[in-house]
């Protein structure tokens, strides 16, 4: 039997993560929110934005990356010693986390993020040294310094959450945690998914070439919006002056994307060029999804700046910008590369093809109900329960590729 490919264990667990934690924390909100359920208690709130930023996504950067780096410099994938090490300190961090939350117990918390903090130290420094070759120079600077932000995110949670220990107070301050998740998501996750972009970005545009003077730029504009935007959430400002400021540095992380994707290539059309055939038409149409959600979220980012400055209450606005990002670019970016993937890595076809037609029209559905939230913010209340209904459908897209995976697996295994 050949051995199993090395991302499995990775891919899930973060599907785990998600499937079982992350989003139905997400619906129970949006039930609360929407639909007058039962109220989130903030720690379980908390939960919902980690798993997803550093349990999710997180977790399948570590997966997928042993597989993407070594091709990038031309290296066999193989089985690393790290990488047991690493999956047990995610693992381990996710766990308490989650017992640590239900429990109430602040120090097992404090624990689970010493814990990711060091799997992603350890997963920095292999990256670094995976992507060595000297034309990977501006890659391996943008992927070591995107798995940096998500340290740098759990450290600085660790901090916090010590600092709240010592002085008898359950939780850490709420905007030292929102710098938190800035740095996961923001700086770690969406410069993770734009640094392979530099280099696989032909997967899903035919037409792709990342220019050498955006990749030099983009770890430097990523760092520049992710402080402008701490500084804002942390900063001795008037709440007007600190919101614009957070905005204003989310709107400059993702103007960045919006211009790499252009400068790629992302509007050009590609007359004259062959068909990819191991493409499926599917998983061009969910990278659209993303494409336009990413639009969305600069353009909500760029409208909260001004508002915010004159006072205006803009917290449903950032909070349909962040999930534009997280569900509309990031899960759409994750669905699409995994039903792209999965047939290279465990060397069959989906189990179930069909399912990518599902996944399509639930992310689809999903990230237009979730935006809906704007609408009732404005006073329209008939949206409401669509909003809510966005959480199930985001869950079903996922729970698509998580059938496939392991559909994949058991297949394969089967036939060994």
């Amino acid at each position: 039997m050949s051995e199993p490919p090395v991302y499995r264990p990775f891919a899930l667990l973060g599907l785990a993560a998600t499937l079982a934690g992350g989003i139905p924390l997400g619906v129970w909100m949006l039930a609360w929110l929407y639909q007058g359920a039962a109220a989130v208690p903030v720690q379980w709130i908390l939960l919902h934005a980690h798993v997803q930023i550093f349990g999710f996504f997180g977790t399948l950067i570590m997966g997928v990356a042993q597989h993407l780096l070594p091709r990038f410099g031309g290296r066999p994938v193989s089985r690393s010693r790290f990488m047991p090490w690493l999956l047990a300190l995610q693992a381990g961090g996710l766990t308490l986390r989650g017992v640590g939350t239900a429990a109430l117990l602040p120090g097992v918390l404090l624990a689970a993020s010493l814990l990711q903090a060091a799997a992603f130290l350890l997963f920095a420094s292999w990256v670094w040294r995976m992507l060595d070759p000297r034309p990977l120079v501006f890659l391996r600077r943008q992927l070591t310094t995107s798995t940096l932000w998500l340290a740098a995110g759990c450290t600085f949670e660790a901090w916090l959450r010590w600092d709240a220990l010592a002085s008898g107070v359950p939780l850490p301050a709420m905007t030292g945690l929102r710098v938190v998740h800035l740095m996961g998501l923001f700086g770690g996750v969406l410069g993770w998914v734009l640094g392979v972009l530099l280099r696989a970005g032909p997967m899903f545009l035919p037409r792709w070439r990342a220019p050498v003077r955006a990749a030099r730029l983009l770890p430097w504009v990523v760092a520049l919006g992710v402080g402008v935007a701490a500084w804002g959430e942390a900063g001795a400002w008037s709440a007007a002056v600190g919101t614009a400021l957070a905005r204003l540095g989310e709107g400059i992380v993702l103007a960045a994307a919006a211009g790499l994707m252009v400068l790629g290539g992302a509007l050009r059309r590609a007359r004259g060029a062959l068909p990819m055939v191991a493409r499926s038409p599917e998983e061009s149409r969910i990278f659209r999804v993303a494409l336009l959600s990413g639009a969305a979220a600069a353009f909500g980012s760029a409208a909260a700046v001004p508002a915010a400055w004159v006072g205006l209450d803009v917290r449903l606005l950032t909070d349909t910008v962040r999930h534009l990002v997280t569900v509309g670019v990031l899960t759409s970016v994750v669905v699409a590369m995994a039903f792209r993937l999965i047939p290279v890595l465990e060397g069959r076809a989906l189990p179930w093809p069909r399912l990518r037609h599902v996944a399509l029209w639930s992310l689809a559905a999903g990230v237009i109900l979730r935006s809906a939230a704007v609408l009732v913010g404005l006073g329209w209340r008939a949206p409401a329960p669509l909003v809510a209904l966005s959480g199930i459908l985001i869950w079903i897209a996922v729970a698509c590729v998580g059938a496939n995976l392991v559909g994949a697996i058991a297949a394969r295994e089967q036939r060994a």
